[in-house]
């Protein structure tokens, strides 16, 4: 359904129907970011360089294919809106290909590697085409830069959620099954079955807001006749809209240091197995900083609402690096001191995402401003692309450091192998966050600019609007 009033303020209800999408989203990317490396090397048996080089082709493949994706959504027109349907009809497929990613399959060598490459791109490509679309349905259902933050907040809520389920229940399968191969699987069949329900609610508890006569029922003639040829010439405008959106710049960096850098999350199942050497312990230290995440949500949304977005940014990535290199130095094995840093660290981190997704959406009237055009689902696209690529990049440095510093999966590492991984898993994320910091430290978007950029747009359509009235 598509409304033609433009709200400012949603009902409880709206909120939550959009944002608890993100809990079924979550069950697929926490599956692939806490368990897909790890599945690959010590679960189906590839190497750490071979994994890194599948996940990073994967991830080259969905950065290249999202900003298509948004495109294409940008110029859908149903009578349930744009983005809504893409929800709706990629629910069950996506569900269907993260199964297949964690299934273990009798082959070997080259044909292995191919399978799960294969695999791989196949879930990116359909969890991108629900998960972009819902992305720009944000700044479909307001315009209100607070009421954006609330959405933001609870979209973090969930994937906390999304992330705290996960990380409990894969763990769980593992323990229950004889076969690490068969614990994987029917754990992500069991996620993939309750990610399909969320998101088929989601469609239904979300209203486009309509903004113009083409946003109405049916195809427009654009969508009709000439969507190829849009798609590439949104394609093709994508750094022309970098370079007139400063801020998106901004956040763009600050996406592709985090993706590139954020080795933390991807090294703490090794840590847990080869130095710690407790994976029983993987019950509860993998869903812990989800759990912290949880309540960290509101206090931080107040912060931006008192301060600004950019500063609770800082602040939070300045808790953040803190922790990371108390754990560097400490090397926590007693488990009172390891939950105190890990709470310390999930605090910090539970800044960024929330800061993130509530600033992306100020960044379409900005552009909207500047360029004359809003383009939700592409400049949502073009930020996954970021994010995307980075995250590729991050797996071959991966998969290339722990070939070098001597890792062989299901076997004891040696010292040396173990100081070099902690220092990937804390020193990398460190020296990555200190850049950021310095980057969204220009971030000029803040309640009073956002409110003047809101009143320049009116203004300007006000008086486009009288141009074109009758004398």
């Amino acid at each position: 359904m598509i409304t033609a009033a433009t709200p400012e303020r949603l009902s409880w209800p709206r909120r939550i129907g959009w944002a608890v999408g993100d809990l079924g989203i979550n069950f697929y990317w926490q599956g692939i970011t806490i368990f897909g490396y790890f599945f690959y090397t010590d679960v189906m048996g590839i190497t750490p360089y071979w994994a890194g080089v599948a996940y990073a082709v994967a991830s080259f493949w969905d950065a290249a294919i999202d900003p298509v994706i948004g495109a294409v959504a940008d110029r859908t027109r149903t009578r349930w809106g744009r983005f809504r349907p893409w929800i709706l009809f990629g629910s069950v497929p996506v569900g269907l290909a993260f199964a297949l990613m964690y299934w273990t399959p009798p082959l070997a060598g080259a044909w292995l590697i191919g399978y799960a490459i294969a695999t791989h791109i196949l879930l990116r490509t359909l969890l991108a085409s629900v998960g972009i679309p819902f992305g720009a349905l944000s700044a479909r259902l307001t315009h209100d830069s607070n009421e954006r933050g609330v959405l933001a907040a609870l979209r973090v809520v969930f994937a906390a959620t999304g992330a705290l389920i996960v990380a409990f229940t894969v763990p769980k399968f593992v323990a229950l099954f004889d076969q690490p191969q068969r614990a994987y699987f029917w754990a992500a069949v069991s996620l993939g079955c309750g990610a399909t329900i969320i998101l088929v609610l989601t469609f239904f508890s979300t209203h486009e807001v309509q903004e113009g006569p083409e946003d109405g029922g049916g195809a427009s003639t654009e969508a009709r006749g000439g969507i190829v040829a849009g798609v590439v010439r949104d394609v093709a405008d994508f750094w022309m809209t970098l370079r007139h959106n400063g801020p998106l710049q901004l956040l763009f960096a600050v996406f592709i240091l985090g993706g590139i850098s954020g080795m933390f999350y991807k090294i703490t199942l090794y840590w847990i197995t080869y130095d710690l050497q407790q994976p029983a312990a993987m019950v509860w230290i993998l869903p812990l900083p989800a759990l912290v995440l949880l309540p960290c949500a509101p206090p931080w949304n107040w912060l931006a609402r008192k301060t600004s977005k950019r500063n609770a940014f800082l602040i939070g990535q300045a808790i953040n690096l803190v922790a990371l290199l108390a754990f560097y130095v400490l090397n926590p094995h007693d488990t009172r001191l390891l939950a105190v840093i890990l709470v310390v660290a999930a605090i910090g981190a539970s800044a960024g995402p929330i800061m993130f997704w509530s600033m992306l959406p100020d960044t379409v009237e900005y552009n909207e401003l500047k360029r004359g055009v809003r383009s939700e689902a592409k400049i949502f696209g073009f930020a996954a692309f970021a994010l995307k690529i980075a995250m590729g990049i991050n797996a071959l440095l991966l998969g290339q450091w722990l070939t070098r510093v001597g890792f062989v999966a299901n076997q004891p590492q040696s010292a040396q192998t173990l100081e070099a991984m902690l220092a990937i898993m804390c020193l990398v994320p460190l020296a990555g966050g200190i850049v950021a910091m310095l980057v969204m430290w220009k971030y000029p978007i803040d309640a009073r600019f956002h409110a003047q950029l809101r009143a320049d747009i009116a203004a300007r359509k006000a008086v486009e609007a009288s141009a074109l009235a009758p004398p």
